[in-house]
Parts: C-alpha cells; structure tokens; sequence
C-alpha cells in the first residue's frame, strides 16, 4: 500500500488515514481549484448569459408598413449628356523637329454633333481644330517624345477622348 508523509510533524503513514497517528491532525484534501476561481467562472458565465439576452433580437412579431417610393428626376439627372454613337477618326504625325500635325481623318457625326475639338500636347491646352474631316492644323511641341490628346465635345455636352498617342 502507498504511504504518505504528515504535513504538520512528517511522519509516515498509510494513504488510506485521515487523522495523523502521531499528531492527530485531521488530514484535508487541497482542492485544486481556489474559492476565488470558481467564483469568478460563475460572475463570467452569468455576464455572457445576460449579454446574450439583451443583445438578441427580440421574438416579437415585427410589421412593415407597405409603402411606395417614387422617384422623380430631377433636372441634373435628366440633363446629363449621353454617350455619343458617332465616331471621329483623328491622327498625329510629327513634323521634324518639334511640331505636331494634328488632322481629322473621318467622321460618322452629323452636322453640328461635335462642337469643337480640342488638342493638348504634354498635358497643356493647345487650341482647337476644326470638326470637319480633312481639317488639320500644326501645333508647336517638343524636339523629344510628346503626348498628344484630342478631345472631342459634344453638342449635348458630353466629352470624349478621339485620339491619345503618349510617344509622339
């Protein structure tokens, strides 16, 4: 049989023995687990039950009420430009040493579609060109590479880009 030893005076006994044969002190299991901890889990425990409670949504029946919205557009909404459907063909080519020729090839607009067109070169506002197909106009760029881009603008007032060429 196992023996184990008094706390209070060490002497050795059988593991079966409550009271020490030699003191007669009462022998007591220690519990593992303190006082405090087992109440502290009971606190922590009823805190999430209680969380859980008021934080769940409620099993009352909810009713919404039916009701209609209706839009109405306003005047920026119903002026915004649409997008065109006509096209308009431009090119560039670079006159030696430091000039753009800008011209416009074709285009599937109608008569007074396109406004204006107009042309920047390295990201500065150069002028405009003409609208009609065959029109082309020089503009002054750099001895290096150039980056062309022309704008076409609408009659409805949309704004689109025609042409875009960042090695010129």
């Amino acid at each position: 049989m196992a023996k184990k030893t008094c706390p209070h005076c060490g002497t050795s006994m059988e593991s079966s023995r409550t009271v020490c044969p030699a003191c007669r002190m009462v022998l007591s299991e220690k519990s593992s687990r303190p006082l405090w901890l087992i109440i502290a889990g009971i606190i922590v425990i009823a805190t999430l039950v209680a969380a859980v409670l008021l934080l769940s949504p409620s099993m009352q029946p909810v009713t919404v009420p039916d009701s209609k919205v209706t839009f109405t557009p306003t005047d920026a909404v119903a002026s915004a430009p649409a997008e065109p459907t006509c096209t308009i063909a431009v090119t560039a080519t670079k006159v030696p040493p430091s000039s753009i020729m800008v011209q416009v090839m074709s285009s599937t607009c109608s008569a007074g579609d396109v406004t204006e067109l107009t042309v920047s070169l390295n990201g500065a506002l150069k002028g405009t060109l003409g609208t009609s197909p065959g029109t082309s106009k020089t503009f002054a760029g750099t001895s290096g590479s150039n980056y062309v881009i022309v704008v076409a603008k609408f009659a409805d007032g949309a704004e689109r880009p025609v042409y875009e060429n960042a090695a010129l």
